[in-house]
């Protein structure tokens, strides 16, 4: 009867103190771990890419609803002052047919006083527009009158001539330089909101291709430039004034 073969266990070959196997354990572990770890950075990155690209969407949206919004603004000043400046005019052109009317009034008087026309002169002076009778009446009392007894000067050059609608044009051309001002800073506004929003089209730019090219130094500093840019438009942004719609 044969006896049954007894297998003898032969030992792995060793190279610098370590069994060699077919499957090698640690080499495999090793590879694992780099893959690992460059599959995290490129998570990495495309996480804060895709962070940047929705908060840049977001705000550039709102900047260009807030340059439409101070572009409305800038508008409907540019129609105030040119209400203004129209009535404006309209005053100046009264308080210049009031001035009119006291100098030709106020000429005929001195002449019929000068003829010694005391009746003419009477009539015309009751004929004087209201605004002009308080100082017609200062200059008479305060003046040194001549020879023909006519006091020296006009009563224009009394601090008490003054023309309500030469005051009412002062006024309305005063408030038409400041809607033009007005104007003029909702304008650079508007402007100032455009290049924020140009700044986070630069983001979008930026993180986007990051999240898709190969070499980690080129993706992070394309993040890098996305970031200081996104910065960049987030405090020009909010240092803004703000207009709401409602």
């Amino acid at each position: 009867m044969e006896k049954p073969a007894v297998e003898i266990p032969v030992a792995k070959q060793e190279v610098g103190g370590r069994p060699l196997a077919d499957d090698h354990p640690a080499r495999d572990e090793s590879s694992f771990v780099e893959t690992a770890r460059g599959l995290w950075q490129d998570e990495r990155v495309e996480i804060v890419a895709a962070v940047l690209l929705a908060l840049a969407t977001v705000l550039s949206a709102w900047g260009a609803y807030q340059a439409t919004r101070w572009s409305g603004q800038q508008a409907d000043a540019y129609a105030e002052s040119a209400a203004l400046r129209a009535s404006a005019s309209r005053q100046g052109t009264v308080a210049s047919r009031n001035i009119q009317v006291d100098v030709s009034t106020f000429l005929a008087w001195a002449a019929a006083k000068s003829d010694g026309d005391d009746r003419l002169a009477a009539f015309l002076e009751s004929r004087f527009r209201t605004e002009f009778k308080a100082p017609f009446a200062a200059w008479l009392k305060n003046a040194t009158p001549d020879d023909q007894g006519i006091p020296a000067g006009t009563p224009f050059d009394r601090p008490e001539y003054v023309l309500t609608a030469q005051n009412a044009a002062d006024d309305l051309n005063a408030k038409a330089d400041a809607a033009l001002a007005e104007a003029r800073s909702d304008n650079q506004i508007s402007d100032n909101f455009v290049l924020t929003a140009v700044l986070f089209a630069s983001v979008l730019f930026f993180a986007g291709t990051a999240a898709k090219v190969r070499p980690q130094w080129i993706r992070w500093t394309m993040i890098g430039v996305a970031v200081v840019v996104f910065a960049l438009g987030i405090v020009i942004e909010f240092t803004l004034p703000q207009s709401i719609g409602f």
